[in-house]
Order: structure tokens, then C-alpha cells, then sequence
């Protein structure tokens, strides 16, 4: 590649085409809201550079030279594709701004978090359309990471991992932390518990190939207590959870208002007043385009009884 012009700016082009155009460097210095003098020292370095004389000078006027009127001729149309592709671009780069890929949690429930979100948000930016895809938990946070999401929203206890992997998060949603247990089991005709009432029970958690962000989330909300969880075998995902929980009678599990767990005549589920999770949003700092921006900014969670 030939880098005779790697010195030369798009700013210097343009100061030299408006001279061209205008026919001297007074006019040219007012069109271009520069002194005389700084249009005057941009084309001498510009000649100095490229050791082309562009301009024949007199007392009174200047004039394009032959090597000058060449550049003129073909820099205008040069420009001027410039300008066009990048009026393109900046039309397309728009077009994409009024769409957010949204990525939530399949094992979740949006009625009971994000639909009242969406409502909120389409009030201050109804121009800005919100597409939802239905995804696994870590494949959510791995192609937020690649791009194909702009956010994803997922449990709390994910920000061990978010954290992990750079990217942000906010609070989307939140409320009492459930506890979830077989209605054989000796808590199950309480109303309400606190942290002190389970500290010693056994638990279930996600068992991720990654890493164990359940267990630690639950590890640190009985560390206070100097206490380690008792943990029962794991799960490898929450549908597991979902469809095989009903039948362990003799261990808990912590979750959020939000996990679509199906309480029947099987299972119970208590509020755990003194401890707080829920949904949370994460995003790209990579990624962060306008629209990702105003999305995190009208996030407003809001406490679920």
C-alpha cells in the first residue's frame, strides 16, 4: 500500500476544495469559519506534503495549477461519494437504533416482570421496538457477549458470572426471596420465614458446568450467619428444577418471585421477608449504542409482595 498520503486529512481536502471553489483564501477562510491565516498555512502544508504546488499565486488572485486542477477534479467527486456513503450509513445505523434484541429467561415468567417494563418504556420511546427471543441462561449471557443481544435479562444469582465475563447489570425486577418446599416438609405450614428459620435445612441448587452461581449466591446470603449450606444433589438446569423438585421432600430451594415452578398440590411456596432477589439486566459495555442506553436508564424496579 502506498502511504504518500497518510499525512494528508479529510479536514486538509476539504480546506483545498473550498479555496478552489471560492477562488482565494479570504473567501474560502469565511465559508469554512477559519482566519485567512490557518486556511493559508493548511495548503502550504498540504504542498509541502505531497511536494505538489496546487495553487499559482499573485498580489491579487490564485489560481489552480495543472497538478491542483487533477487533484480538484477528482477529490470533489471523492468527497462527495464520502458524504453520500456516510449520510447511507448513518440512515441504516438509525434504522437499527429503533430495534433492541432482548434476550430473556425461558424458565422465567415476563408477565410477572417484563411486559410491565415494555409498557413503560414504549410510553417515552414508542419509535423503538423491543424484539424478544426466549433463550437458556448461559447461552443468553455468551451471546450477549458476542453481540446477537443488545440485553438479556436473567436471575440475580448470575451476577457472579456477569461479573465475571465484563459485562454490566442492573436490578429489573425484584421482590422477597421464595423458598419452595414439599408440602411434607415441616416448614411447609408457615406463611412466612427468615433466613434464621432455614439456615440448617438441606438445599437444592443448579449444578453449571461453568460455574455454581446458585449455590454461591445462597453460600453468601448465609455467610452472615457463619454458616455453610447444606446441599443436597444438584440439578443441571431449572427445567430439572421445574419438572423433578416435586418429588424431593426433604430439601428447600431458594428462588425468585419470577421462576415458572409449578406450585400444585405438591408444593408450597413461602416468602423469605428478610432476603431480596429477583431479575436482573445485563448488558455489553462494548455494545453500548444509544437505544441499550435509554433502556437502562428507565429501569425502575419494583418490590413484588
Amino acid at each position: 500500500m502506498d502511504f504518500t498520503l497518510a499525512n494528508i486529512s479529510l479536514q486538509q481536502i476539504m480546506v483545498f476544495l473550498q479555496v478552489a471553489e471560492q477562488g482565494g483564501f479570504a473567501k474560502a477562510s469565511a465559508h469554512l469559519n477559519m482566519t485567512q491565516s490557518g486556511v493559508s498555512k493548511c495548503i502550504a502544508k498540504m504542498e509541502k506534503e505531497m511536494e505538489i504546488t496546487l495553487f499559482q499565486r499573485t498580489t491579487r488572485e490564485i489560481h489552480l495549477t495543472d497538478a491542483g486542477k487533477i487533484l480538484y477534479n477528482d477529490w470533489k467527486k471523492q468527497v462527495k461519494a464520502m458524504h453520500d456513503s456516510y449520510l447511507e450509513a448513518a440512515s441504516v445505523q438509525n434504522q437499527e437504533y429503533k430495534v433492541l434484541h432482548i434476550g430473556i429467561l425461558n424458565t422465567a415468567r415476563p408477565e410477572l416482570y417484563f411486559w410491565s417494563i415494555e409498557e413503560r418504556f414504549h410510553e417515552v420511546y414508542p419509535d423503538i421496538e423491543l424484539e424478544l427471543a426466549s433463550d437458556y441462561m448461559t447461552d443468553l449471557e455468551a451471546d450477549l457477549a458476542a453481540g446477537k443481544y443488545d440485553l438479556i435479562m436473567v436471575p440475580d444469582f448470575e451476577r457472579f458470572s456477569l461479573d465475571e465475563m465484563g459485562l454490566c447489570w442492573k436490578w429489573a425486577a425484584c421482590s422477597c426471596a421464595q423458598v419452595i418446599m414439599s408440602v411434607n416438609h415441616p416448614l411447609a405450614k408457615r406463611t412466612s420465614l427468615k433466613t434464621i428459620d432455614i439456615l440448617y435445612e438441606n438445599f437444592a441448587t443448579l449444578e453449571q458446568k461453568q460455574r455454581q452461581t446458585h449455590l454461591e449466591d445462597l453460600t453468601e446470603r448465609l455467610s452472615p450467619y457463619h454458616v455453610k449450606p447444606n446441599i443436597v444433589p444438584g440439578y443441571r438446569n431449572a427445567y430439572e428444577i421445574k419438572y423433578l423438585f416435586r418429588n424431593q421432600e426433604k430439601a428447600l430451594l431458594l428462588a425468585d418471585a419470577y421462576f415458572d415452578c409449578p406450585i400444585n398440590e405438591s408444593l408450597v411456596k413461602i416468602p423469605l421477608t428478610d432476603q431480596m432477589n429477583g431479575i436482573i439486566c445485563a448488558w455489553n459495555p462494548n455494545n453500548l449504542k444509544p437505544q441499550v442506553q435509554k433502556f437502562i436508564d428507565r429501569l425502575r424496579p419494583q418490590s413484588r409482595e
